[in-house]
C-alpha cells in the first residue's frame, strides 16, 4: 500500500522516527505519487516519469494543489536525506526514484493546471485509526498496526510517544 507516514509535523523528526522499511518506502512510494500527481495535471515528460496509483487517495491529495505537492515532496526529500544518513550513502548519491522527482522542472511543475489552491491535510491512510488530527491518526496507526516493523539502525531509537498511542486490546 502506498502511503506517507505523518508522524510530526516536523518532517526532520518524522523521518527519525521513521522504522528503516518505511524510510526506503516513503522514498520510493511517494516519488512515484509525485510523478503521477503531475502527469494528472497535464506534465508533458509523461514518458520518462513513473505512473501508478492514480486513483490512490494520497495521488490524489497530492494532485488536489501545488501545496500539497510540495508537502508530500519535503515529506519525500526528507526521508531521502533519512535513507542517506541511515546507510551511509554519499551526499551525491540519489535513490533512483527520487532523482527522478528531482528531474522535475520547478516552473514546468508550478505551471500545471493544478485544480485547487492552499493546503490541505494529507489524507488518514490509517485503517481504523483515525483522529480529529493527521499526526496523531498516524501516530495511533504506527504505534499499533506497525509494531511488527520496529526496527531502526544507526542512532536512530523507538520514538518516545509510542506508549502513549498504543492501545491495549484483550
Amino acid at each position: 500500500m502506498v502511503n506517507a507516514f505523518w508522524l510530526d509535523r516536523d518532517l526532520e523528526r518524522t523521518a527519525a522516527w521513521l522504522v528503516d522499511r518505511h524510510v526506503t518506502s516513503s522514498v520510493f512510494e511517494c516519488s512515484m505519487v509525485l510523478t503521477t500527481a503531475v502527469q494528472l495535471n497535464g506534465h508533458p515528460e509523461s514518458d520518462a516519469l513513473y505512473f501508478t496509483h492514480s486513483d490512490h487517495p494520497l495521488t490524489r491529495w497530492a494532485a488536489r494543489s501545488i501545496d500539497n505537492w510540495r508537502y508530500l515532496r519535503d515529506y519525500t526529500e526528507t526521508a531521502h536525506e533519512e535513507w542517506r544518513y541511515r546507510w551511509d550513502h554519499e551526499p551525491t548519491e540519489r535513490h533512483g526514484s527520487w532523482a527522478t522527482v528531482r528531474s522535475l522542472d520547478d516552473a514546468t511543475v508550478r505551471d500545471l493546471e493544478w485544480p485547487a489552491a492552499g493546503r490541505e491535510d494529507p489524507p488518514q491512510l490509517t485503517g481504523e485509526w483515525t483522529a480529529d488530527d493527521y499526526v496523531d491518526a498516524y501516530r495511533y496507526y504506527y504505534a499499533n498496526d506497525k509494531r511488527h516493523l520496529f526496527r531502526w539502525s544507526k542512532d536512530r531509537s523507538m520514538p518516545s510517544w509510542i506508549p502513549e498511542y498504543t492501545v491495549d486490546v484483550d
